[in-house]
C-alpha cells in the first residue's frame, strides 16, 4: 500500500492546481475510449458501425486536446493567477458528456457508466466547487432519463457502436475487447483507490477541524467555548439523572500567581512552557469524568460532576500542592510557579444558568488572591450578602490603587 501520509493535501492546493490534477485525471478517459477504437478500427473493424465509431472518436480526440491545451495554458496561468472557474466547468462536462455518450454507444450505461459517473463524482467532489458538480448531475439525471424514454419506444436500438456481438465464432471474446476491458477495470481500481484516499485524507482534514475548533492549541486542553457546551451537557444529565437525589456539582477556577512576570523576565517561551506543565499537572490529577479548559489566559476551570464540597477542596488542594512542587523544564532552568484556587459547589436542582457556578468559583479564586495567594478558598454555599459585600470591597480597593 503506497503510504499517502506524507503528501501535501490536495484540497489545500490552490484552486487552479486542483483544477490541473483533476484534468489530468479525466484525460483517463477519452484517452482509453480513443486508444480502443483506433485499435479496433485497424485490427478487427467488422466489430463497428464504422460511423458511430468514427464520430466517437472525433469527440474523444476533441476533448483530448482541449483538455491538453487548457492544462497546458493552466500551468502557465497558476503564476499570476489562483482560480479559472471557465477550466473547472469544461473538466466536469467534458467529463460527463464523454462518458454518457460512451457509455450511450456501448450499452454500458448501467455499469461501467454509473460507475465511472460515481467515480467522478467523488473525485471532483473533494477537488472542485461541490455546488457545479451538483448542478452537472440533475442535468445526468435528466439525460438518463430521456434515454430510457428512447429504450422504451424503440427497444432493439442500444449499443449502436457495434455492428455484430462481441463474439467469435467458437464463443470466446475477442482479445482486444478483452483487453479493453482489463485497462478500463485497472483504471478504474485506481480512480477507486484516489477517491478513498482523497476521502480519508478529507476526513482527517475535518477531524482536525473539529479538534482545534474544540481544543486550545497550546494547552490541548478544552477551550472555553466547548468548556461551557460541556458544563450545560453536565448539569442537564445532572437535573435528569438526579431529580429525586441531592447530588452536587463542583467548579474549580485555578489562576497562576504572579504569570505576568514569567514572561517579563523570561520570554512568553518559558510561559507556554509553564502553561503546557500545569496543564499536564492539571489532567493528571483530576478523574478521566472531569472536564479541565483553558478559561483564558493563565486562567483554568475544571468542572467536576457529582462532586461534594470536600471532595471538590481536596482536589483543589492537590492540584495546588502538586503545582508548587514541580520544578518545570526551559533550558538550563527549572521554573516553580504557584497557583491559586477558588472552588463552588452546589447542587443540581440549585443551579439555573452554568455561569452562577462560575461566579461563585471565580468569587472564591478572587477571595485566594487577595488573602497572599497560593491558597484554595471555598465559596459559601449560599454566596452569602456579606461575602459579595467583601468582594466587592475588594475589587473597589483595587481600581482606587
Amino acid at each position: 500500500m503506497i503510504d499517502l501520509s506524507n503528501i501535501k493535501n490536495p484540497m489545500d492546493w490552490r484552486a487552479i492546481d486542483r483544477f490541473i490534477l483533476l484534468a489530468s485525471l479525466v484525460v483517463l478517459a477519452p484517452l482509453v475510449v480513443g486508444v480502443t477504437l483506433v485499435f479496433t478500427l485497424f485490427g478487427a473493424p467488422e466489430y463497428l458501425n464504422i460511423p458511430w465509431a468514427l464520430g466517437l472518436l472525433a469527440i474523444c480526440v476533441v476533448h483530448l486536446v482541449a483538455s491538453l491545451a487548457l492544462i497546458t495554458m493552466a500551468v502557465k496561468k497558476r503564476l499570476y493567477q489562483d482560480d479559472w472557474p471557465a477550466f473547472e466547468s469544461f473538466i466536469i462536462w467534458g467529463y460527463i458528456v464523454i462518458v454518457l455518450v460512451a457509455t450511450f454507444m456501448t450499452g454500458t450505461y448501467l455499469t461501467q457508466g454509473l460507475l465511472m459517473l460515481f467515480l467522478g463524482i467523488n473525485i471532483t467532489s473533494a477537488l472542485s466547487n461541490i455546488n457545479k458538480i451538483r448542478q452537472a448531475y440533475w442535468w445526468v439525471l435528466f439525460f438518463y432519463g430521456i434515454k430510457t424514454s428512447y429504450d422504451l419506444a424503440h427497444p432493439g436500438l442500444d449499443a449502436v457502436l457495434f455492428a455484430r456481438p462481441m463474439i467469435l465464432p467458437d464463443g470466446s471474446m475477442p482479445w482486444g475487447w478483452v483487453s479493453s476491458e482489463i485497462l478500463l477495470a485497472v483504471i478504474m481500481l485506481i480512480l477507486i483507490y484516489l477517491c478513498t484516499a482523497a476521502f480519508k485524507r478529507w476526513g482527517e482534514r475535518e477531524d482536525l477541524f473539529k479538534k482545534m475548533s474544540k481544543i486550545d492549541g497550546l494547552t490541548q486542553l478544552t477551550n472555553r467555548h466547548t468548556l461551557i457546551d460541556q458544563g450545560e451537557r453536565i448539569l442537564e444529565r445532572g437535573r435528569r439523572e438526579n431529580h429525586q437525589h441531592k447530588a452536587w456539582v463542583s467548579c474549580i477556577m485555578l489562576d497562576l500567581d504572579h504569570f505576568k512576570t514569567i514572561n517579563d523576565t523570561c520570554g512568553h517561551a518559558a510561559g507556554d512552557a509553564v502553561l503546557v506543565q500545569v496543564s499536564k499537572i492539571m489532567r493528571d490529577t483530576v478523574r478521566c469524568y472531569d472536564e479541565v479548559g483553558r478559561y483564558g489566559g493563565e486562567e483554568f476551570c475544571i468542572l467536576l460532576p457529582s462532586t461534594p464540597p470536600k471532595c471538590a477542596y481536596d482536589i483543589a488542594e492537590r492540584l495546588r500542592m502538586s503545582i508548587e512542587k514541580a520544578r518545570i523544564p526551559y533550558g538550563d532552568t527549572r521554573l516553580q510557579v504557584t497557583a491559586s484556587l477558588g472552588v463552588a459547589s452546589k447542587t443540581y436542582s440549585e443551579i439555573s444558568d452554568l455561569n452562577n457556578l462560575l461566579k461563585l468559583a471565580d468569587d472564591a479564586l478572587y477571595v485566594s488572591k487577595h488573602g497572599g495567594r497560593n491558597q484554595v478558598s471555598m465559596a459559601s454555599e449560599s454566596g452569602t450578602a456579606s461575602q459579595t459585600v467583601e468582594l466587592a470591597a475588594l475589587r473597589l480597593r483595587d481600581t482606587s490603587i
